[in-house]
């Protein structure tokens, strides 16, 4: 039976942050000649969006009276 991937695993955040970053740098690649500043921008996102889900996945509680298949709001 094939696992179920987690929304919040580190390989997810990886790639959201990859995608992010390139589409700043394909963003920048129209507006800016240099390629230090490109290439500064796409390393920042990537950086920032990684570490923005990381410190969001670290601060969320999972809520521990949950039952399976029940609704969390009654």
């Amino acid at each position: 039976m094939a696992s179920k991937k987690s929304a919040t695993s580190l390989r997810s955040i990886l790639v959201i942050s990859f995608f992010s970053a390139v589409f700043v740098g394909l963003i920048l690649w129209g507006a800016v000649d240099e390629i230090n500043t490109i290439l500064a921008f796409s390393i920042g996102t990537f950086v920032l969006v990684a570490l923005g889900f990381v410190v969001l996945n670290w601060a969320a509680k999972p809520d521990e009276d949950v039952k399976p298949g029940s609704p969390r709001l009654k």
